[in-house]
Order: structure tokens, then sequence, then C-alpha cells
């Protein structure tokens, strides 16, 4: 059954009984302190000047064995199917959370506003999921604008030595792919009046690998002087750092979630 439907359950059957538990509302923004300048394994240092990327449905997870709520305990298990992460360094638990809906988000700037209220059941939070999405002119964007049609849109400067190289990638996610397992750790309470902010890590912080290492961008073909990494180039390396890129974009480590005081 799908989160935003749990609580007209638990209205109606109160889980036999027991009482509703808390929830809160805490707003959703974006933030770009995890975009910053990196060097990766090949030795490019890497600056990105765009970063934009469309998801649906952000899912906030508890761990199974953090459950407070003796009611959720009862009730997770035919409300919400649990969301199970691939082996990294978060594992997925109990959906107890989420924000309903379809964004395009600048990960370079914060947001101005909220991208909307997300409601969450007290308790230990450790990660997030959400489903990328693709864009479309129903966004709001621009006619002609690149990421019509797409999940993502990277845009920057590789340097190494007196080499600099623009580059440029449009990444498509497979329809309906879900992301499972960004870092989300945080005590959340009936009391709780933070910001949750959405973050784009181009280093990971645990094991410090970043978003563009294996890429050769000096060795690519290059378009008008840029690089250009799409889904559709003939190009041998050219489709194996599209692929590269893809399967690492698409991957928990270089997405996170963090709290910061309400101003």
């Amino acid at each position: 059954m799908h989160f935003r439907h749990c609580w007209l359950v638990l209205g109606v059957f109160s889980c036999a009984g027991a009482q509703e538990p808390e929830r809160v509302e805490l707003p959703v923004k974006v933030a770009d302190r995890g975009v910053m300048p990196v060097e990766t394994d090949l030795g490019y240092e890497v600056t990105l000047s765009e970063a934009r990327l469309v998801i649906d449905d952000l899912q906030f997870t508890i761990a199974g064995e953090a459950h407070a709520a003796s009611v959720w305990q009862r009730c997770a298990d035919w409300l919400v199917p649990a969301a199970h992460a691939h082996p990294g360094h978060y594992e997925g638990g109990d959906v107890t959370g989420e924000l309903a809906g379809h964004f395009v988000l600048d990960l370079m700037h914060d947001s101005d506003g909220p991208l909307g209220m997300a409601t969450l059941i007290v308790g230990s939070y450790t990660s997030t999921n959400f489903t990328f999405g693709m864009a479309s002119a129903a966004d709001g964007l621009p006619t002609g604008d690149v990421l019509i049609g797409h999940t993502a849109r990277l845009r920057g400067r590789a340097t190494m030595g007196d080499q600099a190289i623009d580059f440029s990638a449009v990444l498509d996610a497979p329809p309906g792919r879900q992301l499972v397992g960004a870092p989300f750790e945080v005590e959340v309470s009936a009391a709780s009046a933070f910001d949750v902010n959405f973050q784009l890590m181009t280093r990971d912080p645990l094991e410090g690998d970043t978003l563009f290492d294996g890429i050769p961008f000096a060795d690519l073909p290059r378009d008008e002087g840029s690089v250009e990494m799409g889904a559709g180039s003939t190009d041998a390396a050219m489709i194996e750092a599209y692929n590269t890129l893809h399967r690492t974009f698409q991957t928990h480590d270089h997405f996170r979630l963090v709290v910061q005081s309400a101003e």
C-alpha cells in the first residue's frame, strides 16, 4: 500500500485499537553544499557549473530495529512494504515518511523555498529513497531546454595540467528506477522544527570516490571543443564514459539528506 494511504487506514482501523503514531511535517529544500570541485582517480580537477535532476516521491525510512512506537511495529508490515537497499553504506528500512510529487531540482543552488512538506512518523531515521523522473514541458522549463525528456543534466570543466576540457552530460534513468538508501540520519520527534536539505555530493564523504572517477575526459571526442556525453553516441570511448557516469550517478553514494535549523 502506498504511504500516503497509511494515515487513512490508521484512522479507520486504528490497527486493532492502537493509538495512531505521532507524526510531524518538515520542509524539504535543496542545498548546494555537497557540490564542490573534486580531483578524480585519474587526476582531473572537475568543477560543475550546472547540475539539475528530476525526481519523484521522496521516501524516508526507519531501520527495523529502531522502531519505538508499538503501533508501528504491529502495522508496518501490511501498511507499507519494506524498502531494501542494494549492498552499500546504508541498508533500507521501513518507509515511515514521504514527500510525494514530481520535482525538478537545481542542485547548484539553495532553493528559495521548500519543495514541499514531508510527513514523517516520529523515530530514528537512517535513509531516504527516491525515484528518478523525467522532465517535460509541463514542468515549466523554457522551450528547447536540454533537460526536457531526460533525467539529469550536468555541465562543467575538467582540468589536468594545461588542459581544460568543457563537458556536459544528459542522463536518462530507466522508467521507475528507484535510488534506495541515501543517508538521512536524524531523530525525528513531535517537536522537530528543522529543514531537510537534499544534496548532491560530488565526493562520497565515506569512501572519498568522486562522481567522475573513471572518466578520461582528454581521450573523449569533442563537439566544437566540448565533450558531450549522452546515450546516443556511437564512439566506444564515449559510450564507456557515459555508462560509467550513468552508473555512478544512480548510486546512493552521491546523495544525502541533512537537517538544518529552520531560520
